[in-house]
């Protein structure tokens, strides 16, 4: 869970912007929360099943198609084997 309380104080120090890194519980409860402006996504060609895995936004809650938070792609880049996605929400 957020606590705007702490984001609150965060910004009456002047920060203007945070990064926030965290697991799929994290990443979705900022996400949910509106607090989100901008995504660095890294993606490897490396797959794996569901059994015992966590999605990335696994706590992200999308009832239909129409729903879908989207998003807009800024910059794509080769990383060694991975790609990095950079997007404004």
């Amino acid at each position: 869970m957020i606590s705007r309380h702490v984001l609150d104080e965060i910004a009456s120090h002047d920060v203007l912007q945070l990064l926030v890194e965290g697991g799929p519980t994290t990443a979705s409860s900022f996400l949910e929360a509106g607090l989100v402006n901008h995504i660095v996504w890294y993606q490897s060609a490396s797959f794996a099943g569901s059994d015992g895995t966590l999605g990335a936004l696994k706590g992200l809650s999308t009832s239909t198609i129409a729903a879908l938070r989207r998003g807009r792609i800024v910059s794509v880049q080769r990383v060694g084997e991975d790609i990095r996605i950079d997007v404004e929400v």
